[in-house]
């Protein structure tokens, strides 16, 4: 369902980074240390990252960007669009697998970098919300109070919705990082493969609840099936039957 993200060079520092904190521990770890992992001066490391919290999460600000690009150029139904961007991220998570899994463990000691991770998820989900809001068809200007209800419940249906997304996808995210990790590349790009079939058949389950309410477009009622036999003088209640029965398709 994705492209294949570009992998930029501008992730490197901040997973050199991330690992020395792993490594050595968040309150244990200078700038000036970070810094040199980094391969930049302090002031430099300042610049560009500006703390030691705003560096663990320095590729998402990347990848944030990159979810809002993507669903800018979507040509897809809305809540599509939104499933693709959310099989983004977790792509991306599973390129850069060191780094994901250094800044697992940081958050678990560090009670800070789970209230920024709080923080950052929102904003994926701000992101989703707002270009459902943007492509859903338009709710009349004015219309009777049925109708405006009709929109305000909508509304509400498409914070649900943003919401519910992150959520699948980090409980894939969580169970993924508590996996244990494989020397084999083959099959750890297997398992890869089928965690994000498992996604993305997920997030198809998800949208497949929303669709109607969102997009007004409920699955179609199976078609009724209508039978007609012509029996030749009397027939009784078997021959009936089994005359219905052979005209079935």
């Amino acid at each position: 369902m994705t492209s294949q993200p570009v992998t930029h060079d501008a992730d490197s520092p901040a997973a050199a980074a991330i690992g020395l904190l792993a490594r050595q521990g968040f309150d244990a770890t200078s700038v000036e240390e970070l810094a040199e992992a980094a391969g930049m001066s302090r002031s430099t490391f300042f610049r560009k990252f500006g703390s030691k919290e705003d560096v663990v999460f320095a590729d998402h600000e990347r990848i944030l960007t990159q979810v809002t690009g993507r669903l800018a150029q979507s040509r897809q139904d809305p809540l599509a669009g939104v499933e693709d961007a959310a099989l983004l991220v977790f792509e991306h998570h599973l390129r850069h697998r060191e780094t994901s899994r250094a800044r697992y463990e940081l958050m678990q000691a560090v009670p800070s970098l789970r209230d920024r991770e709080l923080v950052t998820s929102h904003r994926y989900e701000r992101a989703f919300l707002v270009h459902l809001l943007d492509r859903l068809p338009a709710a009349a200007a004015a219309g009777t109070g049925d109708q405006l209800a009709g929109a305000d419940h909508r509304e509400h249906t498409a914070v649900a919705y943003a919401a519910a997304v992150v959520a699948v996808h980090n409980a894939f995210l969580r169970q993924w990082l508590r996996s244990p990790a494989t020397e084999e590349t083959r099959q750890q790009e297997n398992a890869d493969t089928g965690r994000m079939r498992d996604l993305a058949t997920e997030l198809r389950g998800l949208s497949a609840l929303f669709r109607p309410v969102l997009l007004g477009t409920a699955p179609a009622a199976a078609a009724s099936t209508v039978v007609v036999t012509v029996l030749a003088g009397a027939a009784d209640k078997d021959a009936v039957a089994r005359a219905v029965r052979d005209a079935l398709p």
